[in-house]
């Protein structure tokens, strides 16, 4: 399969996580992947066939730039059901994503579960390390580039009230 990973393009600090664990997820399986960061010119991603298009967000006021990255995945794919919009912003307010894109499919939370993709051992993209090889693809440079990730806890146990972490990872 041909697998497109998008990032809006936003300035952020850190490299998109999620992505890069897709990215590891469908090597393993022998796919060819691709990494972008926001609208591009590249020949190579513009005149493939993609199978599948991820696409990250970031904070929900970055809102602008998560459609503009929907509407790009959307002129590159022939099939809007192949289109994957997940991350934080989409988990914090999937209704208003899909009232806007009730084509694509829409993933809240972790990818920890089965099924959240339709693919065999989806379940365990979460726990992958990340495919760092991809950020050679893109021409941004994050603040953070010279810096391993890892997660020493997810969650929270002080249950905020203005706080997503309890929506984003319910489990401490």
């Amino acid at each position: 399969m041909n697998i497109l990973l998008l990032e809006p393009n936003y300035k952020n600090k850190y490299p998109p996580i999620a992505l890069m664990k897709l990215s590891a997820f469908h090597k393993q399986r022998k796919d060819h992947v691709r990494f972008c960061k926001g609208k591009t010119q590249k020949s190579d991603i513009r005149s493939l066939s993609w199978d599948r298009v991820y696409i990250t967000t970031l904070f929900t006021f970055e809102w602008a730039k998560v459609k503009e990255a929907i509407d790009f995945a959307l002129k590159l794919s022939s099939n809007p059901q192949s289109i994957y919009v997940g991350g934080i912003a989409a988990t914090l307010m999937p209704e208003l994503i899909r009232k806007e894109y009730p084509q694509i499919n829409v993933v809240c939370g972790l990818l920890n579960e089965p099924g959240k993709l339709g693919l065999e051992n989806d379940h365990t993209i979460d726990s992958l390390s990340p495919d760092y090889e991809i950020l050679d693809q893109i021409d941004y440079i994050y603040p953070t580039h010279d810096a391993y990730f890892c997660y020493a806890t997810r969650g929270c146990g002080m249950n905020c009230s203005f706080c997503a972490v309890q929506t984003l990872e319910p489990n401490f």
